[in-house]
């Protein structure tokens, strides 16, 4: 895999490359601290699988470099990696082609978890984009009861609905209902994406 890590402090950049360590240990990892850096090395080093990319760096408005990165290796994915969780950046760099969302607060099995959603083909959009605008943005859209909590705790395991039914007891029909309910509640387009949610919001422990 042919990675970029796009951001201006250089420390940051080498405390990701050991975090990265975990994604893939054979990952080639291309560095940019600057937006046209940025550009000149996707352009340069195609094709590129994946880019990470801070918000904040110098050289040009974000809201260009996106499309920008896009245009320049439309093979990869990007990634936002970014010290605000504000849902309105959220939604704006999803737009501008980023098929993820990561908030610098969270923790490494989150973005690790969130990279894999991402390669994988899915998109990771943090909790706090997942909420009604509401208080903190650290809360989930709707309430989760106790039984969907332990639904949530077995999804994080990797467990199927089969599984979950014979664990909790359930009909495999219940279990389905559940994990629908859970989705909504989170305001969450797949299991990976509800477990995510749940851990951020501290619903459920992360492993």
């Amino acid at each position: 895999m042919r990675l970029l890590i796009a951001d201006d402090h250089a420390l940051f950049r080498g405390g990701l490359r050991l975090q990265l360590a975990q994604f893939d240990p054979d990952a080639q990892i291309l560095e940019a601290g600057t937006f046209p850096e940025m550009l000149e090395i996707s352009r340069r080093e195609r094709p590129l699988d994946l880019a990470i990319v801070d918000l904040g760096m110098p050289g040009m408005p974000w809201r260009e470099a996106l499309p920008a990165l896009g245009r320049a290796a439309p093979e990869a994915r990007v990634v936002v990696l970014s010290g605000s969780d504000s849902p309105s950046n959220v939604r704006e760099a999803l737009a501008l082609g980023a098929a993820g969302f990561i908030p610098k607060t969270d923790e490494a099995h989150i973005m690790i978890a969130a990279l894999k959603l991402v390669m994988s083909g899915g998109t990771y959009v943090p909790s706090a984009a997942l909420t009604d605008g509401g208080g903190d943005g650290h809360h989930p859209a709707g309430p989760v009861t106790h039984r969907q909590k332990d639904v949530l705790q077995l999804l994080a395991k990797g467990l199927s609905n089969k599984e979950i039914a014979y664990r909790l007891q359930l009909t495999e029909g219940t279990v389905k209902l559940h994990v629908a309910a859970v989705l909504r509640s989170l305001g969450a387009t797949n299991r990976t994406q509800a477990v995510l949610a749940a851990q951020h919001a501290g619903i459920i422990e992360a492993p």
